[in-house]
């Protein structure tokens, strides 16, 4: 029974004929040609995932990385008239939503919060895609007792309720 890649014969029980250290350890030569396919393989996939990896977020960071919010009122300042929604967006980010009024497109930018008792929302109007118009809107993040119509501000208890005996 010989093995089929093998540089010895084999003797009738199964064992090498050659039984010196030279021609056990024929494996673990320099010379050897036979490699693994499945060790060739795995590093292979082992070097191709950090590359797939490192293209998929330079994609990533091409598309959106280079963008950041500068929704304050003085970053809102550096919005003029005639500008397209692109340059919007890669200023201001993602709007929050869009509101049609007549045949412009109002989007909102902001960062409302129940945490602060006022926040600031802006709204970019569009006209044939530029802007047209920057509102400011402000809004009040208090709440109403619906009990007593008494305003509560954001942090507050609500007042305790009046005894109508006392």
């Amino acid at each position: 029974m010989n093995a089929p890649n093998s540089s010895f014969p084999a003797i009738p029980d199964g064992a090498p004929a050659d039984t010196s250290p030279d021609a056990l350890f024929t494996a673990f030569r320099e010379g050897s040609q036979k490699k693994s396919n499945r060790f060739t393989f795995t590093w292979f996939v082992a070097a191709a995932v950090p590359v797939v990896l490192a293209l998929g977020f330079f994609t990533l960071w091409r598309a959106n990385g280079t963008s950041f919010s500068v929704v304050t009122p003085h970053g809102i300042k550096v919005l003029r008239a005639g500008m397209t929604t692109q340059e919007v967006g890669g200023l201001l980010g993602h709007p929050l939503t869009l509101q049609k009024q007549g045949d412009q497109d109002c989007y909102r930018y902001g960062r409302p919060n129940f945490v602060n008792e006022v926040f600031v929302v802006y709204s970019v109007c569009y006209e044939q895609g530029q802007v047209r118009d920057v509102l400011t809107h402000q809004y009040s993040a208090w709440q109403i007792d619906p009990a007593t119509g008494a305003f509560i501000a954001p942090g507050q208890e609500p007042p305790a309720p009046k005894n109508p005996a006392g």
